[in-house]
């Protein structure tokens, strides 16, 4: 999720787990910073793997096994930052509990969402994804950061488990909220008698109600809105549709090439997920998991394989292409879709 919300679980769960009698305040440091830290893969970058930046979030630096470094990492600098800002006699060793319950936060909450964590590596490479939550929640972030603010004010362990809890509820009714949403695409998928070879259900930005659905049938990717409200019927609109795409599509690189590997490992990351989509100068193969709209097979990210093409300038003959693109009509059309008002969407009994 977005770094503030790591932030804050980090500072409460610091708070809550600190030694009775040690410092409250170089407690929940210590947390806060074991719950920033394992977002530092984000500046890993290489000039010669586009696909760096996907490949290496959430990796190593998001598992299990490394909770111990980055709480030695962070219980040490906290202890010598308190030092030198004239507050000695921390112990570094005290600090461990809470740094661990820091980088927890942080893990726990990742897999809460849709990207996926590899929470279990070195064991496996399996990127974990419980779509519970969306990456950017203000229901989930805001009554936490107050509650927080709060504890950190009044050192109330009470307070900060207040919050806590009230995250975890939020997450709890996020998966609640999922299964409902898939299991209402299911029915209504029956209904047309349509079997998905796959299916997904996905969190939308910042609210539990709005969901977008993704199946495979027939060779082609399709997409939905699922509108899942307490005590109403689901309503699910219908979306666009996009070919899947295969290793023998028209248009894919020759064996062994550049494009060849990056379509690989793009396809790994994907676990499969890939849309297609042909021009006159390439293709292009997208996350059909992830887009701004849930009803759009526009994709977040994508490959792009071919020639160098006028709509994506400066591009070499295989890359990634982001599109996080959102016109004035878009947002109106969201909008639409979280009220229910849409005139695409159809009842599910």
């Amino acid at each position: 999720m977005d770094n503030l919300t790591h932030a804050v679980l980090g500072l409460s769960a610091g708070v809550v787990v600190a030694r009775k009698g040690g410092s409250l305040s170089a407690a929940a440091v210590a947390a806060f910073l074991a719950a920033e830290i394992p977002d530092i893969d984000v500046f890993i970058r290489s000039v010669d793997d586009p696909l760096a930046s996907f490949r290496w979030h959430r990796h190593f630096t998001h598992s299990f096994s490394f909770m111990p470094i980055w709480a030695v990492v962070c219980a040490g600098f906290t202890a010598w930052f308190f030092k030198w800002i004239n507050k000695p006699g921390i112990n570094w060793r005290e600090l461990i509990i809470p740094a661990l319950a820091g980088s927890l936060t942080h893990l726990l909450c990742d897999g809460c969402t849709s990207y996926g964590t590899m929470l279990l590596w070195p064991f496996n490479e399996i990127r974990y994804a419980w779509d519970c939550l969306p990456i950017i929640d203000i229901f989930a972030t805001l009554p936490l950061l107050v509650l927080t603010i709060i504890a950190l004010a009044k050192s109330s362990k009470k307070i900060a488990a207040v919050g806590l809890i009230w995250f975890c509820s939020y997450a709890g009714l996020g998966i609640y909220q999922h299964a409902r949403a898939e299991k209402s695409l299911r029915v209504w998928l029956n209904q047309q008698k349509i079997s998905p070879e796959r299916l997904a259900v996905k969190p939308t930005i910042s609210n539990l109600i709005l969901w977008r659905g993704v199946w495979l049938h027939e060779g082609q990717w399709q997409v939905a809105a699922v509108r899942v409200m307490p005590f109403t019927d689901t309503l699910i609109a219908p979306g666009e549709k996009r070919l899947a795409w295969t290793l023998s599509s028209i248009g894919n690189p020759p064996p062994g090439s550049e494009g060849e590997k990056l379509i690989t490992d793009f396809t790994r990351f994907t676990q499969g997920w890939n849309a297609y989509s042909m021009g006159e100068s390439g293709i292009l193969i997208g996350d059909i998991r992830f887009a701004m709209l849930p009803d759009s097979t526009r994709s977040l990210w994508s490959v792009y394989y071919g020639k160098k093409d006028k709509s994506y300038p400066g591009l070499d003959s295989a890359d990634v292409v982001m599109d996080r693109k959102i016109q004035e009509a878009d947002w109106a059309h969201l909008k639409d879709l979280l009220l229910g008002e849409d005139k695409n969407y159809q009842k599910v009994n």
